[in-house]
């Protein structure tokens, strides 16, 4: 090769050196931009999975709240049975009527043993009528105050589950029982000796109510009555 021919070989490789430095630039930039590119779809993946986590938690929300409305409802008509309820019960007790009272309770608080206001309700009305049967033994009605307390003593069973909110126990009842049936049986005697044997027939009869088992109250009221008809026959 001729001195001529590399110089102007030289002065051609000079002259396409920069075209070649400019493509791998460019090579280059592409290939960035190709990688910023792939790297998108991740990104919107990860929003897409953001926004579905958000939209669950949205349902999880509204589906709580959704499945709370049932319980409300259900304690509004909770409080409006116990309202009932203590309404027939309270129509009951006025009337005298323990023993219905009782069992409009006892039906209930099978149906609601969680009410709490059922039980404060009823408890309330189990008061009231130990209540009663303590203003009758301070009156010395002892015939009322023993069938109180037997009654209470009767359905004991049923207050057992709320034993510990009574001002009472079933011991406490049974002394006052047991009070009550022997001064209704000096009582029917005090009359006999009178010579009242209506009197004393209805008061043993009375004690009978509460103490079926005692025979000596049976002599007694058999004597008492054997008496009154031989009266009643000689008259």
């Amino acid at each position: 090769m001729t001195r001529f021919h590399r110089s102007k070989l030289l002065v051609l490789i000079l002259m396409l050196l920069p075209v070649v430095q400019s493509c791998a630039g460019m090579k280059s930039w592409i290939s960035s931009k190709t990688s910023v590119r792939r790297s998108d779809p991740a990104k919107d993946s990860s929003q897409t999975s953001s926004r579905k986590s958000g939209q669950a938690v949205n349902l999880d929300k509204k589906h709580s709240v959704k499945t709370s409305v049932p319980v409300k409802v259900s304690s509004r008509k909770s409080i409006q049975a116990s309202t009932q309820t203590a309404n027939l019960a309270k129509e009951h007790m006025e009337a005298g009527e323990y023993q219905k009272a009782i069992d409009v309770y006892n039906v209930e608080y099978r149906k609601h043993p969680h009410d709490q206001a059922l039980v404060r309700e009823y408890v309330k009305s189990i008061e009231n009528i130990a209540l009663a049967a303590d203003k009758a033994f301070d009156k010395e009605d002892f015939a009322s105050a023993g069938r109180i307390c037997d009654f209470l003593l009767k359905n004991y069973a049923h207050f057992k589950r709320f034993e510990k909110k009574l001002s009472f126990n079933n011991t406490h009842l049974n002394e006052k029982l047991s009070y009550c049936k022997k001064a209704l049986f000096k009582q029917g005697f005090q009359e006999y000796r009178k010579g009242n044997l209506s009197g004393s027939i209805a008061i043993w009869q009375g004690l009978l109510e509460i103490d079926p088992q005692n025979t000596d109250v049976k002599e007694s009221l058999k004597t008492a009555k054997l008496q009154q008809k031989n009266l009643q026959e000689k008259d």
